[in-house]
This record gives structure tokens, C-alpha cells and sequence, in this order.
């Protein structure tokens, strides 16, 4: 299995693992305010991060990763101790207070709390986040006006079969490459994806939508998802520039394999994600034991805070 290059790899110091599981218990809950995590709630985080010199190094070190715009715009955090040592529930909101200290948390979609479940479905299209199959490189809530500044997936079991590797690619590099004939095709707004409905925090519905928004990189998104591709027409122009950007990006990504406790952050003016196919006879692993994340999503005041 291939990890994550130690150069994208925050770990936490032991220290700070030992200050989080003694105040966990006392921190209030994750209560939300419109979506967004409450400010006072964000406040009491906040405040953890403050008494600690190491918190501060992690967050200075994360952001490095995150917001420099001649880097790949991720970074993936370890914080499987504080699952080992707290468990489930509140090595979660442990994790939590870390992201929060990155960014407000942001519950998008309504039906689920805010961190999203996403297990391992064999009965939905496989290109799906849940399902088991090739998950194309894309951003997430594509198809609205203000996508989330940051997701995060928390690996909490890995695929059993030891697939499932994350892909990563910068994303405004790969524009660069592009034609000028290319850029201006995906400068209009005629693309699809995806439907809008019980959403929060994000804006209006987009759509159809620009691949290319025209705005500066911590401002605007490159909206791009390669799983728009399938229905779109093969004699058409804008057709070809997707197909182009999709290649530079694939012919830079990054692929890796999440381990339990690993946390990917990925800033979405900056880079796409995706996910290789699971392992095969994924019908003999019980639903219990397959892959599973935990997914959050991150509104910054801007994104090179």
C-alpha cells in the first residue's frame, strides 16, 4: 500500500493528543447555527488552540499545505490516536476541534449530522462517493454558487481488500496547461452535474454552470467533475475541454492509500479528489467490515486565512 508522502503528513504531537482528551469531555457539542458550527461553540474550540504551542505549529503547518497556491492544496492530518485513546464518539469530536481550527464546519446536506457517513453500498451506481467502484476526480457540491472551501474525509476503516486509493490533483495548474481554446469552452456556462435539494450553506443552485468562473484562485472554483462526462455529447466542443482538463489532472494526481485515523483535507479552490476502485468481491466482506468515512465540509473567511 502506498501512504501519503510524509511531505502531505501532519501527525499529532502526543502532547497535544493528551490536552484534547482532557478537554474534550468539557468542550460543548458540535451545535450548529444555520449549518455552520455556533460561534460560540467555535470560540470554546478556538480557545483549546490558543493555550497550545503545538496546536499552533499544526494549524501554521496545515495552512502552509492547504493555501499555498504553487502547492497541490491538501494535507492529510493523523489523528487515529485520538480514535484509539477516546473512541468513536468522542475521538470525533476531537477531530472536530482540530478541523475548526482550519476553518467553521459546515453541515451541507440537511438529512445528515455533520459529519456524513459514507460506507460502502453495493446496490448504488459505483461511481457514487458510497459506492465500490472508481469515483472520478472532482470537487464536491459542484453545482452550486459557493461550494465548500474545504472537505475532509476521515478514514474510520479502511477496504478490507486493501484498495480504494485516494487521488488527488491541483487543479489550477492543470488549467494552465490548457489551450486557450480550452480555457474559453470551460469558461461557459453550459455544464451539468448533479441534482440541488435539502442543501445548506452553499449558495443557490448553479445550472448549468462554468468549469471556469473567471475569479481569482481563492475566490472562485474550478468547477470541474469528471463524473459529468458520461452524459455529455461526444461531438461537442466543450465535451473535448473536459476531456483535456481531465487528462493534465490525471497525469498529475497523487494516489494513496488512507489508513484508519488518516484525515484528508482538501482545498477545493485548489484541488480535486477522487477515489480508485475498492477490491474485488467486495459481496463476501459484511457490510460492517467495508470501507468507511466520516465527511465534513469547511467554510474558511477566506481560504488563505
Amino acid at each position: 500500500m502506498t501512504t501519503a508522502p510524509s511531505t502531505y503528513r501532519v501527525p499529532l504531537p502526543e502532547t497535544l493528543i493528551g490536552l484534547l482528551g482532557k478537554r474534550v469531555i468539557d468542550l460543548p457539542a458540535a451545535e450548529l447555527d444555520g449549518g455552520l458550527l455556533h460561534e460560540d461553540v467555535s470560540a470554546a474550540y478556538d480557545r483549546v488552540r490558543a493555550e497550545s504551542p503545538e496546536a499552533q505549529i499544526l494549524v501554521r503547518r496545515c495552512r502552509d499545505l492547504l493555501n499555498d497556491p504553487d502547492g497541490d492544496g491538501f494535507a492529510v492530518l493523523e489523528v487515529g490516536p485520538l480514535l484509539d485513546h477516546y473512541g468513536l464518539d468522542d475521538g470525533q469530536k476531537a477531530a472536530t476541534i482540530v478541523l475548526s481550527w482550519l476553518g467553521r464546519p459546515l453541515r451541507v446536506f440537511d438529512k445528515w449530522p455533520l459529519w456524513k457517513p459514507l460506507g460502502t453500498n453495493l446496490a448504488i451506481d459505483p461511481m457514487r462517493a458510497t459506492g465500490s467502484g472508481y469515483n472520478p476526480l472532482h470537487i464536491d457540491v459542484v453545482n452550486t454558487t459557493e461550494p465548500p472551501d474545504y472537505s475532509a474525509l476521515l478514514c474510520v476503516r479502511p477496504d478490507p481488500r486493501g484498495k480504494g486509493h485516494s487521488l488527488v490533483s491541483q487543479l489550477r495548474r492543470a488549467v494552465n496547461r490548457l489551450s486557450e481554446g480550452e480555457r474559453a469552452s470551460l469558461a461557459e456556462e453550459v455544464f451539468h452535474d448533479g441534482a440541488f435539494y435539502d442543501l445548506t450553506g452553499v449558495g443557490r443552485e448553479y445550472d448549468p454552470f462554468p468549469v471556469l468562473d473567471g475569479r481569482p484562485a481563492f475566490a472562485g472554483f474550478v468547477r470541474f467533475t469528471a463524473k459529468m462526462l458520461p452524459g455529455m455529447d461526444l461531438n461537442d466542443p466543450h465535451t473535448s475541454a473536459v476531456r483535456a482538463l481531465e487528462r493534465e489532472l490525471i497525469a498529475e494526481q497523487k494516489k494513496f492509500f488512507l489508513g484508519f485515523g488518516d484525515l484528508i483535507v482538501v482545498n477545493q479552490h485548489l484541488c480535486v479528489h477522487g477515489r480508485e476502485a475498492l477490491g474485488e468481491r467486495q459481496e463476501e466482506v459484511p457490510e460492517a467490515q467495508r470501507r468507511l468515512l466520516w465527511q465534513m465540509f469547511l467554510r474558511t473567511a477566506g481560504a488563505e486565512a
